[in-house]
């Protein structure tokens, strides 16, 4: 058998051969039969004021081996038991309340919910964003992950459409060309996947029908497009699935209701700021505390505390304490280094101590500087494409921001040549990827983000990728 990295590179190298093997007519067809199912299947975006556009997809996919697949799984297990030991030391431990911190607002919300916040932890739904180098031979040590994001997790539809709409509207251009297809197998369903998950849920907390309900604030006039997708894939098979707005959910005689159905588990596209803004404005979320108090939510309260400095909780050391010696292994071997910014002496990125404040000041080349709960990319600073001055302005601004910033190590992210239709022909260009894993009992799932630019995010003009499994 080959070794995983040179099937890795085999049957990427084939895909571009066979892209360059195109005459411009095929490609053209084969670009407007890909724009044409990308809004059929919805694979689209919402952008401000409510225009829908269909995202890019990039042509070629990503490989990976069942192998590669099967370490990502372990790896993602075991961040998602990390955070769910954090959540659970949170409330009597200051040092973890000092690193991850919370508004009073949002604070008062979660100990409101019940005198036992942290019993109610639940399940959790969540994408780490990491760079992997597949292709080489020392890609284990090469996975670099470098934030959770656990509420609001976008890409359930997207993932599985973008490697549905290369099987089957892109593949038969290249059957030709590319031998042995057969063997290439699509990246676990994210959609199944969550069902699955939702599913084991309700039977855990003793329930025996299923009927659950994808929430999230219908009133927005920009973002991702998934959940009526999502909500119609779940009910072929089987559920009875609702999209509602968490507004919309009401309990009565003790049971949570959305219109004349009662409702098992909720998935939440939402942050609990969010639910937060809403009962400023007048709103009744009583139903949203009371499906957290009865752990009928994925992901539970836990999903919150996916601040950009849980990688100082779990790979810096401090709190081992919480987690398994081969978790904490992991940990330090994949989570780029990260530190919130402030004054502090600690281990630094190479080892050795370091001051933080001077050495991120005199070290940009290899830092990267963040917003600690901001996400879509905005407001991230890296070092080594930023003025000096620049860089000095930005650390000094951050550390007066009461939000908090971290620091964290720069992890060079994956980069490959693309296939574009410009001008009427393929054309080839590099462009840098980050990819987004999710896992369960089910598999891992593979999200493959795609852009130009140093930041790569689908809110700021990126693009999104296929990715097959090998075996």
């Amino acid at each position: 058998m080959k070794k995983d990295y040179l099937e890795v590179k085999r049957l990427q190298d084939l895909t571009l051969e066979a892209f360059d093997g195109l005459s411009a007519g095929e490609a053209g067809q084969m670009c407007g039969l890909v724009a044409k199912e990308s809004l059929e299947r919805g694979f689209t975006y919402q952008r401000e004021g409510g225009k829908i556009e269909t995202m890019s997809l990039m042509l070629a996919p990503a490989f990976f081996t069942q192998e590669q697949s099967s370490y990502l799984r372990r790896l993602s297990y075991a961040v998602q038991r990390g955070v769910d030991a954090v959540f659970k030391a949170y409330f009597k431990d200051s040092g973890l309340r000092e690193l991850l911190p919370l508004q009073e607002e949002e604070l008062a919300w979660i100990t409101g919910v019940g005198k036992d916040a942290h019993a109610i932890s639940g399940p959790i739904w969540c994408r780490l964003d990491a760079h992997f180098h597949m292709k080489q031979s020392d890609w284990k040590d090469r996975i670099s992950v470098f934030e959770i994001n656990s509420c609001a997790v976008g890409g359930i539809h997207y993932s599985p459409v973008a490697a549905s709409i290369f099987m089957d509207t892109i593949l038969p251009f290249l059957h030709a060309k590319m031998p042995a297809t057969q063997f290439l197998n699509r990246n676990p369903d994210a959609r199944d996947m969550l069902y699955s998950q939702m599913a084991a849920h309700v039977r855990a907390i003793g329930r025996h029908t299923l009927n659950i309900v994808y929430s999230e604030d219908t009133t927005l006039s920009e973002g991702i497009t998934e959940g009526p997708y999502i909500v119609e894939h779940w009910r072929k098979k089987g559920a009875q699935a609702r999209l509602a707005d968490p507004r919309e959910l009401y309990v009565k005689n003790g049971e949570l209701y959305f219109k004349d159905t009662p409702i098992d588990v909720v998935y939440r596209n939402f942050e609990l700021s969010d639910i937060i803004e809403m009962e400023k404005e007048g709103d009744d979320t009583s139903a949203i505390r009371f499906a957290f108090a009865n752990n009928r939510v994925i992901s539970s309260l836990s999903g919150d505390f996916d601040h950009k400095s849980m990688w100082e909780a779990l790979g810096s050391g401090r709190f081992d304490r919480y987690f398994s010696p081969e978790d904490a292994a992991l940990f330090k071997k994949h989570l780029l280094w990260t530190r919130t910014l402030r004054d502090l002496r600690t281990e630094g990125p190479m080892g050795g101590t370091i001051d933080l404040i001077p050495y991120a000041r005199g070290n940009k080349d290899v830092l990267v500087l963040k917003p600690n709960r901001l996400y879509g990319g905005y407001g991230v600073t890296i070092g080594h494409a930023t003025e000096q001055g620049e860089w000095e302005a930005r650390i000094q601004a951050a550390l007066k921001d009461m939000d908090g910033w971290v620091l964290q190590l720069f992890g060079a992210p994956e980069e490959s040549m693309f296939p574009l239709f410009e001008e009427g022909s393929l054309v080839f260009k590099n462009h840098k990827i980050v990819y987004g894993l999710s896992a369960t009992a089910e598999g891992a799932c593979i999200l493959g983000r795609v852009s130009r630019h140093d930041v790569v995010n689908v809110a700021q003009q990126g693009g999104l990728m296929p990715v097959l499994i090998s075996g």
